[in-house]
């Protein structure tokens, strides 16, 4: 029978059997068969020695047109390839799609990017800095009326903090920005802040960079936040539990075979 590998797989199922029975530590293996450490523990954790499924079992051949933006505003905020975005759709956001079908409803890029991850550090980039956006969010009366999206992230490993409030004031972004700087593992000596009522005001510390803000700076949500994510709960609680599912709940290729969180985390303890 033959046995289909994902496209990036590192290992075959003959290897991973192998992790699976040896009595070797993780660090061992992993310079014995040339992986990461990561890669290591992941299948000593299975039982099985096939690649998972990423299709779900329940397909939409289609999504809304208000499913789709959401989809693609997602993708510009993480900045996340189509794998690591059919991730976040499907275990996310509750949406399930193949990863055909999510191609297809996603809008091209404009612009080059900035290299991320192992590539951004070989090019002499370092990760302490934080980008802080500021969105205002016109939902629904049912979710309660507009509300407001404090979103911060690192750009060399993509790690993110987000929280959704019913009100904002200068104390109340104090509040989150403290919040977010004692969560994020990284050393941050930056803020690269948009230029706003919000986010303008300089931090004792920190060297403060501004861009100018986009022209829109709304998002409209024009159904029940519910209809449109199965996994919705609040506005707030959905926006943790991306960032909290894209920091932590796996590994991406570009880091190392290391989440958002351990990159960081690994990076801080070399320092």
């Amino acid at each position: 029978m033959e046995i289909k590998l994902h496209a990036n797989a590192t290992t075959t199922p003959r290897v991973r059997r192998y992790l699976q029975e040896s009595d070797k530590s993780d660090r061992e293996l992993a310079r014995e068969l040339g992986i990461s450490v990561t890669t290591v523990r992941r299948w000593r954790k299975r039982q099985q020695v096939s690649d998972l499924h990423t299709t779900p079992k329940v397909i939409h051949k289609a999504v809304i047109p208000e499913q789709a933006a959401l989809i693609n505003v997602l993708r510009d905020s993480l900045r996340a390839p189509l794998d690591e975005l059919l991730f976040m759709v499907n275990e996310g956001l509750g949406i399930a799609v193949s990863r055909a079908t999510l191609n297809r409803y996603l809008r091209p890029v404009t612009g080059a990017r900035a290299a991320q991850g192992c590539r951004a550090l070989k090019g002499g980039a370092r990760a302490d800095t934080l980008t802080l956006r500021y969105r205002r969010l016109a939902m629904t009366m049912d979710d309660g009326g507009d509300h407001h999206l404090l979103w911060a992230r690192e750009p060399v490993s993509g790690w993110c903090h987000a929280r959704v409030y019913a009100g904002i004031s200068p104390a109340l972004v104090d509040r989150w920005l403290e919040e977010t700087l004692s969560r994020c593992p990284a050393e941050i000596r930056a803020l690269e802040v948009e230029e706003g009522r919000w986010l303008t005001a300089e931090r004792e510390g920190f060297r403060l960079d501004k861009v100018a803000a986009p022209k829109h700076v709304t998002l409209t949500l024009d159904r029940p936040l519910g209809a449109l994510v199965p996994a919705a709960g609040t506005a707030d609680a959905l926006a943790q539990r991306l960032c909290e599912l894209w920091n932590s709940g796996r590994a991406q290729k570009k880091l190392g075979e290391k989440t958002p969180q351990a990159f960081l985390q690994a990076l801080r303890q070399e320092s």
